[in-house]
């Protein structure tokens, strides 16, 4: 018997993130040593929560953040949308376990176990999530992921950057990226419009590491060049 999209995905990344939830900061902070010599892997979190915030020009109702892990966003997106009612999902029970000890005031659920059809958002983050869905899911996926998305919400990507030399070695010596399929700024921008979305804007982001940090005011400027680690994709049903 075939199984279905839903089924692969949900089977394989539940099981991989649930063998490597206990040591998942631990694997991230040396992998990312280079980036970061102190471990602060936070900081790479801090700084994408703070450009969803500069790219919500008014503030959310209510935030889901879509495969959000063991929660290393949380509490950054917190600290940008204080008093926002904020939700996290994942496939893996074992992450969103350590989730709900760190973060005892954000609501949870297992997207295998969801029924969206009461769960509304107005704003929903889907961060470093679409490379570990193989490429022929990925519609199916974010048709999924947009039934929690209201008429007027807006649902923001991040994701690593393919031509970035850099990023291609940090995601392939990465054990939980093992099988991870990365997705262009273009194809991104091509699956959101097939899916009928509106993309209102897109960037490359984190072109300098912590120790260079001074330069972030600066990226702005040169967001438009195709060499930072990762990018971001805003995007809304309705224009």
């Amino acid at each position: 018997m075939n199984k279905s999209p839903e089924r692969d995905v949900k089977t394989d990344q539940s099981l991989v993130f649930n063998d490597y939830y206990n040591q998942y900061n631990k694997l991230m902070e040396e992998n990312l040593r280079f980036l970061t010599p102190k471990g602060n892997i936070g900081y790479f979190a801090e700084r994408k929560m703070a450009i969803l915030r500069k790219l919500m020009t008014t503030t959310p109702e209510k935030i889901l953040e879509y495969g959000c892990g063991i929660g290393n966003n949380l509490s950054f997106l917190k600290k940008q949308f204080p008093g926002v009612p904020i939700w996290g999902c994942d496939t893996s029970e074992k992450s969103l376990e350590v989730a709900e000890q760190k973060h005892p005031d954000i609501h949870f659920f297992l997207i295998s176990q969801a029924n969206n059809s009461n769960m509304k958002f107005d704003c929903i983050l889907v961060s470093d999530v679409v490379h570990h869905i193989p490429a022929s899911q990925r519609e199916f996926y974010l048709e999924k992921i947009l039934d929690y998305l209201t008429p007027s919400g807006k649902i923001v990507f991040f994701e690593h950057n393919p031509l970035n030399p850099l990023t291609r070695v940090l995601v392939s010596t990465c054990p939980f990226d093992e099988n991870a399929e990365l997705i262009s700024l273009r194809s991104m921008r091509d699956l959101l419009k097939n899916k009928g979305l509106f993309v209102v804007k897109s960037r490359y982001c984190f072109y300098f590491p912590e120790f260079l940090q001074y330069f972030d005011r600066f990226e702005h400027m040169i967001s438009w060049l195709p060499f930072g680690g990762k990018y971001y994709v805003l995007a809304a049903k309705n224009p």
